[in-house]
């Protein structure tokens, strides 16, 4: 049997990379389970540049401890993390959006790396 967050985890990565890959100039794929070679759940290529994507679905995230440890991870100044928070409604026994659908956090200095693009 799955783990039903690990499942919850494929689904939301194998969204992004749908999603992200609807773009002529993007090829995005999920990494396999890495171990200690784990570079982050989503590779990302724009035109011919690397980018790393960490994914989390789920209610609460330490946001900034969260990047911080995806940088580490990846290694690379080219890593955003995507967040979908979650939220049980009322009696709804499935846990649904809370507020904006999904967010996408990256480092400062990547963000001036890109607007000087």
């Amino acid at each position: 049997m799955v783990n039903k967050a690990k499942k919850q985890g494929t689904t939301y990565e194998s969204n992004i990379v749908k999603r992200l890959n609807e773009n002529s100039n993007m090829k995005a794929q999920r990494f396999a389970e890495g171990g200690s070679n784990d570079l982050g759940d989503i590779q990302l290529f724009v035109d011919g540049e690397e980018y790393f994507i960490e994914a989390k679905s789920r209610q609460n995230l330490n946001l900034h401890q969260s990047l911080g440890k995806a940088i580490e991870k990846s290694t690379d100044e080219n890593t955003v993390l995507f967040w979908k928070k979650l939220k049980r409604q009322g009696d709804n026994k499935r846990r649904t959006n809370d507020g904006m659908p999904e967010v996408v956090s990256m480092s400062y200095e990547l963000f001036i790396k890109l607007l000087n693009k």
